[in-house]
């Protein structure tokens, strides 16, 4: 019994470890080049040196042991918030995540009454529409 309960920890652990560690790829494609230049290339893809530095420092930060929330703080300590790819949900920026369901309902809601308000004209017309051919019977 001992010895399935063992193995049973055993493949959990060697299954759990690859989910739980975080690699460059993952880190480098949440954040931006940081290249003063002008690029606007996420780090993953770019090849300017800057980009090619940032990699290596993240690299260099894996092997320390640190997690991946301590490597954005570090690198938005050094290069400023601009350097994440999505902005962080705090503060100011919530307005950028609240905007795009917003702009959606909104935009639901629009759409919404002003095809409404075609429905009811076309209804109208076909009241309108009736009444002549009713009319039009009873004078023939």
């Amino acid at each position: 019994m001992m010895k399935k309960i063992i193995t049973a920890w055993f493949f959990l652990l060697v299954l759990a470890v690859p989910v739980l560690a975080v690699t460059e790829e993952e880190i480098t494609a949440n954040l931006n080049c940081p290249d003063q230049g002008g690029c606007t290339m996420i780090a993953i893809d770019c090849t300017c040196p800057s980009a090619l530095e940032l990699k290596d420092k993240v690299r260099a930060m894996l092997d320390q042991g640190l997690s991946e929330k301590q490597i954005y703080n570090k690198l938005v300590a050094e290069y400023g918030k601009g350097v994440l790819a999505t902005p962080p949900k705090e503060g100011f920026d919530w307005i950028v995540w609240l905007a795009l369901p917003a702009g959606v309902i909104v935009g639901g809601v629009v759409v919404y009454k002003i095809s409404r308000k075609r429905m009811d004209e076309n209804e109208e017309f076909e009241l309108e529409y009736e009444k002549f051919l009713q009319e039009r019977e009873k004078h023939e």
